[in-house]
């Protein structure tokens, strides 16, 4: 009996735990969102944040790689919803021809040629804000991986903010909060690589995205 109390105890802490966690992907509508239909989505080449330390050549993935790694991430995660999707690789081309830096060019430019060159009614902007590699192995990890990018959706070919959000994460360990680590690829059994868990956090990101359902 004492057993059974103990263990709806320890169970009833693990619940309020986890409502006490925050959501991985945290978003925000803006005005206009209700009004702007979309049916095609431009992905701009992802930023590096300044917030981001400089690389060290022998650490691993670099963070102009790492963005690269999840604007493809997103672009998938988009596809599979069954949305119409402008590659950031398109983009970046795009941009460069009309004689724009794909990472400085300004959102009204984006949109425009967005728009112009692809039809798309809307277009994501975005940058990586973190971009840890995982210390050790899938079975045991010295470090755990950690993820982070925030993204802007805009519309086309005006720019103004439809929707924003952020995912930022570092892998918690299994025994720390059952609830929230099980949703984790493989059920939180084992240790992810920073590529992993971004590709879990683009996923989630996309499927909170207000699109329209297919």
């Amino acid at each position: 009996m004492i057993q059974r109390i103990l263990g709806l105890l320890i169970l009833g802490t693990a619940l309020v735990a986890a409502s006490c966690q925050p959501p991985p992907v945290k978003g925000q509508a803006h005005p206009g969102l209700r009004d702007h239909v979309i049916t095609k989505v431009a992905i701009v080449p992802l930023k590096v944040s300044p917030r981001i330390p400089l690389p060290d050549p022998s650490a691993g993935t670099t963070p102009n790689v790492a963005a690269t790694i999840v604007a493809h991430q997103l672009t998938e995660a988009l596809a599979e919803r069954g949305i119409a999707v402008v590659a950031p690789s398109d983009m970046g081309r795009a941009l460069s021809l009309a004689g724009e830096d794909p990472t400085t060019a300004s959102i009204p430019t984006v949109a425009r040629v967005a728009q112009a060159e692809f039809g798309a009614d809307a277009v994501l902007t975005g940058a990586l804000i973190r971009w840890v590699e995982r210390g050790g192995s899938a079975g045991g990890a010295a470090a755990p991986a950690a993820a982070g990018f925030e993204i802007v959706l805009r519309a086309a070919p005006g720019g103004q903010k439809l929707w924003s959000a952020t995912f930022d994460e570092r892998q918690k360990p299994l025994g720390e909060n059952v609830l929230v680590t099980s949703q984790y690829p493989g059920g939180g059994t084992r240790w992810l690589t920073a590529e992993e868990l971004a590709r879990w956090g683009a996923g989630r990101l996309v499927a909170a995205m207000p699109l329209p359902a297919r």
